[in-house]
């Protein structure tokens, strides 16, 4: 059944092989699409793959987690984006996209995390959000998802795994909060519910969740 068609709301596809998102770091240090990613990505829709998923791309500039990470926190990455989108359509597959944010992983000066929790020595101790930084977080995703729309994507997939920003909430080991987010599904039901304000309902939409967390007291999947 692998090369049998798949339709999945409005999204077709001509059969069920995907290009799961794979951080290239490749982009230049505002976030823009280099011609490398026009490039990357069409040679796998050339390659007959059927949806191809860029890469984890920040909402954030202060939530990449690397400095050369695709950005899609402002108007002027829609462009860029858009020239993939077109490039990798020409060449007969779908696309789509997977946004983050990588809390206490990021690659800048002020982390922020659901605690003050540093992932290892070599990274700095986040911030502990405020309910202020949360609204912007659950905006940032609302407004990344718009701009996805905008640029034509086909399918968009939310990242709530590998230990970022949205995992961190989700793990018992990174959420330590006494407020309402210690609820550990408050922020990505909130989260979907933004997204879903922008991004249209005959699209599907998706989430990567990471099963297993290989810590104690951490996400298995019965918990999710």
């Amino acid at each position: 059944m692998l090369f049998n068609e798949l339709q999945i709301k409005n999204l077709k596809l001509h059969n069920r092989t995907v290009l799961a998102p794979m951080c290239m770091y490749m982009a230049d240090e505002s976030g823009e699409a280099e011609a490398f990613h026009i490039s990357h990505y069409s040679s796998r829709a050339i390659g007959k793959i059927a949806l191809v998923i860029q890469e984890a791309t920040a909402i954030d500039p202060d939530g990449r987690i690397s400095p050369k990470d695709l950005g899609i926190w402002c108007e002027t990455h829609v462009s860029g984006l858009r020239a993939i989108v077109e490039e990798v359509h020409n060449s007969g597959a779908a696309m789509g996209i997977q946004i983050n944010h990588a809390g206490r992983k990021a690659s800048c000066d002020h982390p922020i995390a659901p605690s003050a929790i540093r992932f290892s020595e070599k990274y700095k101790v986040p911030k502990e959000m405020t309910i202020k930084d949360i609204e912007k977080v659950i905006d940032d995703f609302k407004q990344a998802a718009r701009r996805a729309n905008l640029v034509g994507y086909d399918y968009l997939e939310i990242h709530a795994a590998h230990g970022y920003l949205l995992c961190e909430f989700l793990s018992p080991n990174t959420n330590q909060r006494t407020d309402a987010y210690g609820d550990r599904t408050k922020l990505i039901k909130e989260v979907v519910k933004a997204v879903r304000e922008e991004w249209p309902e005959e699209k599907p939409l998706g989430a990567r969740f990471s099963a297993f967390e290989y810590a104690t007291k951490g996400i298995t999947p019965e918990w999710l």
